[in-house]
């Protein structure tokens, strides 16, 4: 049997000093197999113990967490447990690096990406600096509102991300909310999507982010509907939407009654694209977040560890 103090001093040889097995075994008049054997047993016995660094302060035990729970197949997750709730324009701006990160970890020349709107979308592309230009497709999925910040709409964000990344957007230039089921179905013949490519499972990327469903959100002041219209969505339970889709907290997608007369992808348009990918944060979006990544929609998932926190605690 050999002594932990000789497994204690192979481990450091092997792990601190980066000796090889053959040259320990050499120094020792080991088997090169048994070398492996010590290293083995030093592990098995925690004589030494790894302890992964939280790259660019990425709390990784919470990203298995928030995988694990909603069978994701990635959660990146910004640690900002040193960061007061008031600062969140800090937060806009690290969520938008991790989310151009990840953008750039996976781009690619012919490939096929479709956007949704948004105050983080806006702040992703806004991070995003790349040394070259690709040929791609660049969607836009959702129809223009009238909102006070222009650059959060669908049309600029598509065409945003195409003037970072290259390749050609095609934008939606059609209003959000239409008056009439019949000329829904009329326009959205004429959507890019559908003549460049066809079918929604040839998008490779679906980046996204999540809206939230009170008064204050989005949903309500773009002025689709009135307050009466919102208060029987309330009564449905409805915690959020993705891409104008509502679904409650339990991740049941309802239907809100105006999806005959609103430009957008479906949900089940959505569920074909290849790779989705969720991007936001912020105490007011917890539910609604919860909610989302119940739907089973989300295969990436990016937010800031205070959110994720919060998300596994309710």
């Amino acid at each position: 049997m050999i002594d932990d103090r000789i497994i204690a001093r192979v481990a450091e040889l092997f792990y601190v000093h980066s000796i090889s097995q053959y040259e320990i075994a050499e120094k020792f008049n080991f088997s090169k197999a048994k070398v492996c054997r010590i290293i083995k047993d030093a592990k098995k016995k925690k004589i030494i113990e790894f302890q992964i660094k939280n790259i660019d302060k990425r709390p990784i035990e919470l990203e298995e967490k928030i995988e694990k729970e909603f069978n994701l197949k990635e959660a990146i997750i910004f640690y900002n447990s040193d960061i007061n709730t008031h600062d969140e324009e800090i937060i806009f701006q690290e969520i938008g690096k991790l989310g151009a990160d990840y953008i750039k970890r996976i781009i690619d020349d012919n490939l096929n990406f479709a956007l949704t709107w948004g105050k983080t979308l806006h702040h992703v592309i806004r991070n995003l600096h790349l040394d070259k230009k690709y040929k791609v497709n660049v969607f836009s999925t959702i129809g223009s509102v009238s909102l006070t910040e222009t650059e959060y709409q669908a049309v600029n964000i598509a065409q945003m991300f195409s003037e970072k990344i290259g390749g050609i957007c095609y934008p939606i230039y059609l209003p959000l909310f239409v008056k009439t089921p019949e000329l829904k179905e009329t326009l959205m013949h004429n959507i890019d999507i559908n003549k460049i490519i066809g079918d929604t499972s040839k998008i490779d990327y679906y980046i996204t982010g999540i809206g939230t469903f009170s008064l204050n959100s989005r949903t309500y002041t773009l002025g689709g509907f009135d307050l009466n219209f919102f208060n029987s969505l309330i009564k449905k339970q409805i915690v959020g939407e993705v891409g104008l889709n509502f679904y409650d907290i339990n991740g049941n997608f309802i239907n809100a009654g105006m999806e005959d007369r609103t430009i957008k992808l479906n949900v089940d348009e959505i569920k074909k694209i290849k790779n989705k990918i969720a991007i936001a944060f912020g105490p007011e979006k917890v539910e609604s977040l919860k909610g989302f990544l119940k739907t089973g929609l989300a295969d990436v998932f990016i937010t800031d560890s205070k959110t994720a926190e919060k998300i596994l605690a309710i």
